[in-house]
């Protein structure tokens, strides 16, 4: 892991008297009681021409309507769906910055995660065709038809909703996963970043698909898989 890894982002913070930042830095001490708006999410957004994936071009241009997200709204039982909004157009990368500092959460983080679920594909479809985009939202779990489509399309919403879903898991909101604890590597808690994580994989804390997944995402988070050469190639 990198030493620079290690450095709290200083400036954004999160849910009042919550858990304290861990995981080398990669998640940001919490103590406000709501994600940074959508503007100033952007405003840290670090801009370039860096865009491994010009493919995306639609999906990145793409915003999700009013409408659409009362519709979302309606469906999602995800914590902090009020706060979903993918209003942020930019680069691929520059899409995943934005998630990541509006959720208080290390870019390099999402940058690692979303090379394992799509490769920075806005295309990719898994799951026997159930899952979609760069953060492989899926359905029935994450959302039902016709919300569905606006995941596969808007590469902002995408990001957004697994920012927001992965805060959920590390602040303790889903505590449902104690009702399946025979089916978990450990008691779910809050505060466990690489938990987090491998329950966005698994559905479950800790179980053995859950270790293998945050084992994949460690590597290519040291490895910054993201600028090797074979990554820009496609």
């Amino acid at each position: 892991m990198r030493a620079g890894l290690s450095l709290l982002l200083a400036g954004i913070v999160w849910a009042a008297g919550a858990v304290p930042a861990r995981a080398d830095g990669l998640v940001t001490r919490p103590h406000a009681k709501r994600p940074l708006s959508d503007a100033k999410a952007a405003k840290l957004v670090k801009r370039s021409r860096f865009e491994p994936r010009p493919e995306n071009r639609d999906a990145l241009r793409s915003t999700p309507t009013a409408a659409q997200l009362r519709a979302f709204r309606a469906q999602s039982e995800m914590p902090y769906a009020r706060y979903v909004t993918g209003r942020f157009t930019g680069t691929t990368d520059e899409v995943i910055q934005w998630a990541a500092r509006k959720w208080g959460f290390r870019p390099d983080l999402l940058r690692a995660v979303a090379t394992v679920e799509s490769w920075w594909r806005m295309s990719t479809v898994g799951d026997n065709g159930d899952s979609f985009g760069l953060f492989q939202v899926r359905r029935p779990f994450h959302c039902t038809e016709p919300v569905c489509e606006q995941f596969r399309g808007d590469a902002a919403l995408n990001a957004d909703y697994y920012g927001g879903i992965l805060r959920s898991y590390y602040d303790g909101k889903q505590g449902w996963l104690n009702t399946v604890s025979s089916e978990n590597g450990k008691r779910y808690r809050r505060g466990d970043l690489w938990g987090s994580v491998g329950a966005w994989f698994s559905g479950r804390w800790w179980n053995g698909p859950a270790r293998g997944y945050v084992r994949e995402v460690k590597r290519r988070l040291k490895a910054r898989t993201w600028r090797t050469r074979d990554f820009r190639a496609g």
